[in-house]
């Protein structure tokens, strides 16, 4: 996924903000059979203060709230990492000019913000503010999904896990196969990990009316489980 940090999309993250995010949860993933080994992935949820409403400016924001994971996970200043994209438009991180070892990926809907970062797996993260929609099974037949959706609840909750999942492998929102996603979407991943082969799959909902999920592809073969983190109580890797 990493690329040449060169390119000249590369730009860096921004250091001020006008209305900083309000964070509302974050996330760890981590071995459940052995905890003290290091953290595979953290998410955070946050939302959006700027009074702006534009496109640009949720993405800055949510550049932003990566910023602030970056520096409650990782050592090293801030203005030592830069946010370059892929070919494909992923996002991608790069260290004092190097590429980093580290994924990472980002999500807005409406006045709400999410960024994930993974060590040693891609991650993929979503997140979708409820709207009560028509077509639901029709969108679901037009992407394929094996599993039916009986309700707007349901719909949304898969939405997110199909979206992450389609980020994990840099594919299109619209991609007839997901392999992730047929693979999570069988299983109970509400509010705990589910480990299908080598997917990591978790989504919940926030007062009703924030959807959000997390996707990693791992390659290798271990559990993992996951705990909310006290904003105030966070340890670096």
């Amino acid at each position: 996924m990493l690329q040449n940090p060169a390119c000249e999309s590369a730009v860096e993250l921004p250091r001020r903000l006008a209305h900083a995010p309000l964070i509302h949860r974050i996330i760890e993933l981590y071995p459940s059979d052995e905890q003290f080994l290091a953290p595979k992935a953290r998410f955070i949820l946050a939302g959006n203060q700027s009074t702006s409403s534009s496109h640009q400016s949720r993405r800055t924001a949510c550049r932003y709230l990566l910023q602030q994971l970056l520096s409650f996970t990782l050592s090293g200043k801030k203005n030592e990492w830069k946010l370059y994209h892929s070919p494909s438009g992923a996002p991608c991180l790069s260290c004092n000019g190097k590429p980093s070892q580290l994924d990472i990926s980002m999500a807005h809907s409406a006045d709400w913000l999410a960024a994930g970062v993974a060590c040693e797996a891609r991650i993929g993260v979503d997140v979708e503010r409820f709207k009560p929609r028509d077509n639901i099974s029709a969108m679901a037949d037009f992407l394929g999904w094996k599993k039916q959706v009986h309700d707007n609840r349901d719909f949304h909750a898969k939405w997110t896990l199909w979206e992450a999942s389609a980020k994990c492998v840099e594919g299109s929102v619209l991609m007839r196969e997901n392999r992730g996603f047929e693979q999570l979407s069988t299983a109970d991943t509400q509010d705990h990990v589910s480990n299908l082969g080598p997917w990591r799959g978790l989504h919940g909902c926030l007062e009703e009316k924030l959807y959000y999920a997390i996707v990693l592809k791992c390659p290798h073969d271990t559990a993992l489980t996951h705990r909310i983190l006290d904003v105030g109580k966070i340890e670096p890797w």
